[in-house]
């Protein structure tokens, strides 16, 4: 197990070394590639920045405005026959926008009601089978400039919406 442990804790720093070693080898100047690598990414950063900053101002305005918590009221009334707990309906309405606060809700949902409850079941499941949809699509359209979107965002929704849908069923007939 400490081997495990070292290894792991060790693996960014062994991958250096490795790419190193290979590039020498190679008779690559290494140096030279790692700073060319670093000022592209650098302008990546730059250019992907205003994306970033509109995504993280909308996301703080929806917590701020209480509209998710009125959707998450008017949702639970709706689906309360089907749907099992209401405290994963936030989660599930902002896991497409941002990974970084559906991550900070499932985190808080699994400290109030601990991982092996059903509900910590549930938010494990829903958060390691859906994807940040919105906040991909809107990071990598802005980079490639691409106009139509509906289509790209229309099918991840739907395919994060059908794996809520899968993980609910499998909490209810036993699977998880």
């Amino acid at each position: 197990m400490k081997f495990v442990q070292y290894f792991g804790s060790s693996a960014v720093i062994w991958i250096i070394g490795f790419v190193i070693i290979f590039g020498v080898l190679e008779k690559k100047n290494v140096f030279e590639i790692f700073i060319k690598g670093v000022i592209q990414g650098q302008k990546l950063v730059i250019s992907l920045f205003p994306t970033w900053l509109a995504l993280f101002i909308a996301i703080g305005m929806l917590k701020a405005s209480g509209i998710i918590d009125f959707l998450t009221q008017k949702l639970y009334q709706f689906l309360k026959n089907i749907f099992i707990f209401k405290e994963i309906l936030p989660l599930i309405f902002l896991r497409p926008i941002s990974g970084s606060t559906a991550t900070a809700m499932g985190i808080e949902i699994m400290k109030n009601y601990g991982v092996d409850t059903d509900i910590g079941l549930l938010t494990s499941c829903i958060m390691g089978s859906t994807e940040t949809t919105i906040y991909v699509v809107a990071l990598y359209t802005s980079k490639l400039g691409r106009k139509n979107v509906k289509p790209v965002i229309v099918i991840g929704l739907i395919a994060d919406f059908l794996c809520v849908i899968f993980s609910i069923m499998a909490l209810k007939i036993g699977i998880m």
